[in-house]
Protein backbone atom coordinates (compact mmCIF):
# COMPACT_ATOMS: atom_id res chain seq x y z
CA UNK A 1 0.00 0.00 0.00
CA UNK A 2 2.94 2.39 0.79
CA UNK A 3 4.16 1.49 -2.86
CA UNK A 4 1.12 2.81 -3.93
CA UNK A 5 0.95 5.77 -2.24
CA UNK A 6 4.36 6.82 -3.19
CA UNK A 7 4.01 6.90 -6.73
CA UNK A 8 0.64 8.94 -6.44
CA UNK A 9 2.84 11.58 -4.32
CA UNK A 10 5.21 11.54 -7.40
CA UNK A 11 2.65 11.63 -9.68
CA UNK A 12 1.25 14.73 -8.72
CA UNK A 13 4.31 16.28 -8.26
CA UNK A 14 5.56 15.28 -11.67
CA UNK A 15 2.44 17.35 -12.65
CA UNK A 16 2.70 20.33 -10.39
CA UNK A 17 6.75 20.48 -12.59
CA UNK A 18 5.57 20.23 -15.52
CA UNK A 19 2.45 22.84 -14.78
CA UNK A 20 5.15 25.21 -13.65
CA UNK A 21 6.39 24.89 -17.20
CA UNK A 22 3.68 25.86 -19.53
CA UNK A 23 3.56 29.08 -21.36
CA UNK A 24 -0.14 30.24 -20.68
CA UNK A 25 -0.96 32.42 -23.85
CA UNK A 26 -1.94 36.08 -23.05
CA UNK A 27 -5.57 37.46 -23.43
CA UNK A 28 -5.10 38.74 -26.81
CA UNK A 29 -3.56 35.61 -28.00
CA UNK A 30 -6.33 33.81 -26.66
CA UNK A 31 -9.00 36.38 -27.93
CA UNK A 32 -7.45 35.68 -31.60
CA UNK A 33 -7.94 32.28 -31.09
CA UNK A 34 -11.29 32.23 -29.92
CA UNK A 35 -12.05 34.17 -33.13
CA UNK A 36 -10.30 31.95 -35.07
CA UNK A 37 -11.93 28.55 -33.76
CA UNK A 38 -15.41 30.34 -34.67
CA UNK A 39 -14.46 31.70 -37.51
CA UNK A 40 -13.73 28.57 -38.88
CA UNK A 41 -16.60 26.65 -37.32
CA UNK A 42 -18.77 29.10 -38.69
CA UNK A 43 -17.31 28.38 -42.36
CA UNK A 44 -17.31 24.29 -41.71
CA UNK A 45 -21.16 24.86 -40.45
CA UNK A 46 -22.42 27.00 -44.02
CA UNK A 47 -20.09 24.26 -46.10
CA UNK A 48 -21.64 21.35 -44.81
CA UNK A 49 -25.29 22.56 -44.81
CA UNK A 50 -24.55 23.76 -48.30
CA UNK A 51 -23.55 20.16 -49.75
CA UNK A 52 -26.47 18.47 -47.59
CA UNK A 53 -28.72 20.83 -49.16
CA UNK A 54 -27.39 20.04 -53.16
CA UNK A 55 -27.23 16.62 -52.09
CA UNK A 56 -30.80 16.41 -50.49
CA UNK A 57 -31.89 18.18 -53.89
CA UNK A 58 -29.98 15.86 -56.21
CA UNK A 59 -32.03 12.86 -54.31
CA UNK A 60 -35.29 14.04 -54.46
CA UNK A 61 -35.09 14.98 -58.72
CA UNK A 62 -33.95 11.27 -58.46
CA UNK A 63 -37.00 10.13 -56.66
CA UNK A 64 -39.39 12.18 -58.24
Amino acid sequence: MDNITGKVVKYYSDVVTEMRKVTWPSQEELKDATIVVLSVSGILAVFTFSVDWIINAVIKQFLN
